[in-house]
């Protein structure tokens, strides 16, 4: 297999689909030009066009119906591949699947069609691509170029964009599902819900048939060929195994987090991020912003790559971009060397679901790649606990379900369940065993109310672990915004604002009973549900009525703790518009004695992202200031605060941005280290 892949830090894309002149004539295209901005973007990887959205083919096919851009003279891939041969650069061959217009125009059978027999199209503000559906005569067609392009260039890698199953009505679609699960597939929105895991498992089969039958054909070919495809990691870990490495672009709200999902759930596979809106061509974000948003995906462990579109319509590039690049590729070449070998440090794992992700997540799109783009809720409630990891500064990483056992429960200190509707039996046997021998877990709202067919059950399927029962979910306040409010109990240990207020919590609430958790906080009603005839003000309604519903709870369970919060904590975080989660979430790690090894203390900590890693001999802290990111490439200095280390630390080296020792406070049983100030980022080693 190429390896180089393990070693390409710096990738870049070309993004150029191209329809035919008069609009792109493609008539200057030169490769010294292209050769020029490589070098000036310092890249080591680059990912180039054989067939883009528009189906244009950038080489000669002998597939039949093939269309080559009338613009290219002569062999461009060969061209170009020798080129990145001599430069010794990764040479990543890229192929759209679903997105084909042309295919779609000239072979209007291999379109994917609506219920209602209209071809689904992307109704984009631009573009309006047409998508192909891979169970007619476009899949014979798809793999055939692939194998083309395996034979003909042997690329280092194939990667494949807009993959997945979009959710199609045409002849061979319809038999398929009925030969699978004997009835006709759901059309309408009622349907689809009542029968999303079938659905689900439907899409997910024929997306997982069509990349083995692919990774197949292509290995015999080549068996050294690398296999990715776009957004892997938000794939089902059964189809994420079918990769040599995992490529994503950022859907977590910035790259950081998008970063930290990525890099987590592809573990031992290379996890590369590629971003296209670190950058506006024409309409250029300041260099700052570029250091500030593509160092952010190296500080959280992923190789980075990006996209955008630096090609003029005759074929001659922006070199501008190549600049920007370079500004930023410059500087992580020169920290690659410490990115090798290193692991991040853990503290509060983060358990993702695949099964979850199918629950609570309507409306459902028929478009793969807008179905991946829309957060289910629980991806989205996952985003949120990163978010109050970060704000907490503690080490956190995300722990997939697939992967847990008692081994990699006991590497961490905590475990967040954010919004896991479906928990196997297995798991939660797991979690017991951690918590009873000491782990801690803060769960969240509707965790462990579906069973692994998605059926609802009558109680939590770890009630006994949370020390409370299941009533019912009341989403009848859902119009005010605010559900509901809560309040600490007389004896509760909660301070500082929620002394003062009863903050509001989401859309819904669980209306839980004790049986043998305490409960810290209770629920108060609002004093009416918004109608059109019915309102208070102009924000959502206060509070009236106080319940004794249990709102947050602690539980001991061996010689664990379990926190319940019947709301949903996480996603309130992910919103951003919910002010006192980050204290509430601070207050539960103190009182769950959660201390990890080392920490970031700062007053600023919604300006600075801390990333934490580890080796043999080590420590790494890598900054980020986001002040660049927010606030359109202005900086100023900022502080990196202390970071406090529970084991003996021999010396603490400033790596970039100059090389600089710093001085080392032992109090008792603790190590300080006072951090530099610094304007956009800084990486530290702290020598075991």
């Amino acid at each position: 297999m190429s390896d180089l892949y393990r070693d390409s830090r710096r990738c870049y894309l070309i993004d150029h689909h191209s329809p035919a002149p008069p609009a792109v004539t493609l008539d200057h295209l030169d490769i010294a030009e292209y050769e020029e901005f490589f070098d000036t973007a310092q890249i080591d990887s680059v990912m180039v066009y054989c067939k883009d959205h528009w189906g244009m083919t950038y080489f000669d096919s002998k597939v039949p119906g093939s269309m080559k851009h009338p613009g290219i003279q002569g062999d461009w891939i060969r061209t170009v591949r020798d080129s990145v041969a001599r430069k010794n650069l990764e040479f990543i061959a890229y192929y759209c699947i679903e997105y084909d217009e042309g295919a779609a125009r000239r072979f209007p059978e291999w379109r994917v069609r609506q219920a209602d027999g209209t071809p689904l199209i992307r109704d984009d503000l631009y573009a309006k691509w047409s998508l192909c559906c891979y169970q007619t005569g476009y899949r014979e067609y798809s793999l055939s170029h692939m194998e083309e392009i395996i034979r003909n260039y042997h690329p280092d890698a194939l990667f494949m964009d807009i993959f997945g199953a979009s959710l199609c009505y045409c002849e061979h679609c319809r038999r398929k599902f009925r030969e699978m699960f004997g009835y006709d597939i759901p059309e309408t929105d009622e349907d689809i819900k009542l029968h999303r895991r079938d659905l689900v498992a439907f899409l997910n089969k024929n997306t997982y048939d069509y990349l083995a039958e692919l990774r197949s054909r292509v290995k015999a070919i080549d068996p050294a060929i690398a296999i990715t495809i776009n957004f892997s990691c938000h794939y089902p870990k059964e189809i994420r195994d079918l990769l040599d490495y995992q490529f994503s672009e950022p859907l977590m709200k910035d790259n950081w987090y998008s970063s930290i999902y990525a890099r987590d759930t592809a573990v031992g596979q290379y996890p590369i991020l590629a971003p296209g809106e670190a950058s506006q061509v024409y309409n250029y974000d300041r260099e700052e912003q570029y250091i500030c948003d593509l160092s952010s995906i190296a500080a959280q462990g992923c190789r980075v790559g990006m996209y955008s579109g630096s090609q003029h319509i005759d074929g001659t590039l922006e070199h501008l971009e190549a600049e920007r690049l370079g500004s930023v590729y410059s500087i992580l070449k020169e920290l690659e060397p410490h990115f090798k070998d290193r692991q991040p440090v853990k503290c509060v794992g983060i358990l993702q679901s695949d099964a979850s992700k199918a629950i609570n997540a309507f409306p459902f799109h028929p478009d793969a790649i807008l179905r991946m783009k829309k957060h289910n809720p629980h991806t989205y409630a996952i985003l949120g606990a990163m978010q109050l990891c970060e704000q907490a500064k503690l080490p956190y990483g995300i722990l997939p379900e697939g992967e847990v056992s008692a081994e990699r429960l006991a590497q961490y200190d905590m475990i967040l369940l954010p919004e896991v509707y479906v928990l196997t039996e297995s798991t939660a046997s797991l979690l017991r065993k951690y918590v009873s021998g000491g782990g801690k877990l803060l769960i969240s709202g509707k965790t462990g109310l579906w069973d692994t067919d998605f059926n609802p059950l009558n109680n939590f399927i770890l009630s006994d672990l949370m020390g409370v029962s299941f009533t019912q979910i009341h989403t009848e306040y859902a119009q005010n915004t605010w559900s509901s409010y809560i309040k600490k109990t007389p004896d509760s240990s909660f301070n500082g604002i929620f002394d003062r207020t009863t903050p509001p919590v989401s859309d819904f609430f669980i209306e839980a009973e004790c049986t043998d958790a305490h409960p810290e906080f209770t629920f108060v009603l609002p004093c009416t549900a918004c109608s059109p005839t019915d309102w208070v003000n102009w924000w959502s309604p206060p509070p009236g009525a106080e319940t004794t519903h249990p709102a947050l709870t602690i539980n001991q369970y061996g010689s664990g703790s379990v926190v319940y919060t019947a709301f949903d904590l996480f996603t309130m975080a992910a919103e951003e518009s919910y002010r006192a989660t980050g204290d509430l979430f601070r207050q539960i790690t103190e009182k769950l004695n959660i201390k990890p090894v080392l920490r970031n203390i700062t007053d600023i900590p919604n300006i600075l992202r801390t990333a934490y890693f580890e080796k043999d001999d080590c420590y790494q802290i890598h900054q980020v200031s986001l002040m660049a990111h927010q606030f359109k490439g202005d900086v100023a200095t900022v502080s990196g605060g202390v970071i406090s280390v529970s084991t003996p630390v021999k010396e603490a080296v400033v790596i970039y941005p100059e090389h600089k020792t710093l001085p080392i406070t032992q109090n008792g049983c603790e190590w300080l280290i006072q951090l530099p100030d610094f304007t956009i980022q800084q990486f530290i080693i702290l020598k075991k």
